[in-house]
């Protein structure tokens, strides 16, 4: 079991504040050479972790000995809050993040809309077109930061240790793990589930003691983090879309020379390629590796799912500033 977040917090935040001291908020550099601080909160084998490592791979081979890569995974620097504000202050330069990011900028809450997505193709083509670039200019003025690269963390499906789930009747009562985000807790409540708010590195165990009844993740987070060794019934949904957002401290971003920028945004392009396959590699085999541990998998009726939380989806656009979310509505909730 990998060791819990709040374990290394401690030390997380003696790197950040030694980070934030020796950086000024731009892009070092020593003999044309640029130093960049890479950080995600969890391991390889995590989608976030293996976004931002192919990333480092991508720049490397684009970039040559041009740029010094200091990669930070596994909570080094803490959780993802603890990343998110590393990257606002400059400590951090590139960060692989994922759903946080709507605590700081609500635009990011249109990803948190239940059922807005069926399909991969729909999802990268949205995040890969002008409601993307909107996303990202969006998150230079609130937090400091561009998102360079749309990578997957996947479909969300859930599990737990009580019943299958084919509506949401299933639903009630059970104690669902969520990510401290607004938007997923309202989807829970109007699931009838009682969402609790536990950090990902201590799910594990609170699934274990049977503190929690069950949680919410992409096929790949489930497997990176065992919570199938713990979990009776899988039952697949795809009730959201989950990017990996590979954002790039503003400051750091504008300090950089053209063909530096360049070079980081053909990498991160090719690493938001390489976690899509991945991803969609992983769901063809990891249902069966969950059924050959023992997990019960079924398919829930996601059109009751979705109709009861129509009004979630509403809600959560009324939240968002300006019309972005009912133009994103109008297009692709079909």
């Amino acid at each position: 079991m990998r060791p819990s977040v709040k374990t290394i917090a401690a030390c997380g935040f003696t790197a950040l504040l030694t980070l934030t001291a020796c950086s000024s908020g731009e892009t070092q550099t020593d003999s044309d050479t640029t130093k960049l601080t890479l950080a995600v909160e969890t391991s390889q084998g995590d989608p976030l972790a293996d976004m931002l490592l192919a990333f480092a791979d991508e720049v490397r081979a684009e970039l040559g000995d041009s740029v010094e890569l200091n990669v930070q995974t596994g909570g080094a620097i803490g959780d993802e809050e603890a990343v998110l504000q590393g990257l606002r202050a400059g400590a951090v330069d590139v960060a692989a993040v994922s759903g946080s990011v709507a605590n700081i900028d609500p635009m990011f809450n249109v990803m948190e809309m239940p059922f807005l997505f069926t399909d991969r193709q729909t999802a990268a083509e949205f995040l890969d077109g002008d409601f993307g670039d909107e996303l990202s200019e969006s998150l230079v003025g609130t937090a400091g930061a561009r998102v360079v690269g749309f990578g997957e963390n996947g479909f969300r499906h859930i599990t737990n240790n009580t019943r299958p789930i084919n509506t949401s009747t299933d639903l009630q009562g059970l104690k669902i793990r969520v990510p401290g985000n607004p938007a997923r807790v309202m989807m829970f409540e109007a699931l009838g589930a009682t969402p609790t708010q536990i950090d990902i590195g201590e799910a594990y165990l609170a699934l274990d003691q049977g503190v929690l009844d069950g949680q919410e993740n992409p096929l790949k987070v489930i497997d990176a983090f065992s919570f199938y060794e713990k979990q009776r019934y899988l039952t697949l949904t795809s009730h959201i879309y989950s990017p990996v957002y590979l954002a790039v401290n503003e400051k750091t971003w504008q300090g950089m020379a053209p063909e530096v920028q360049q070079g980081l945004q053909t990498a991160a392009a090719a690493a938001a390629e390489t976690s899509r396959k991945s991803g969609a590699e992983a769901d063809e085999v990891l249902v069966a590796k969950f059924e050959q541990a023992g997990v019960q998998v079924n398919e829930a009726d996601v059109n009751q799912l979705s109709e009861t939380v129509s009004a979630v989806r509403e809600e959560i656009a009324g939240e968002i500033p300006g019309d972005f979310a009912q133009r994103v509505l109008a297009e692709y909730n079909q």
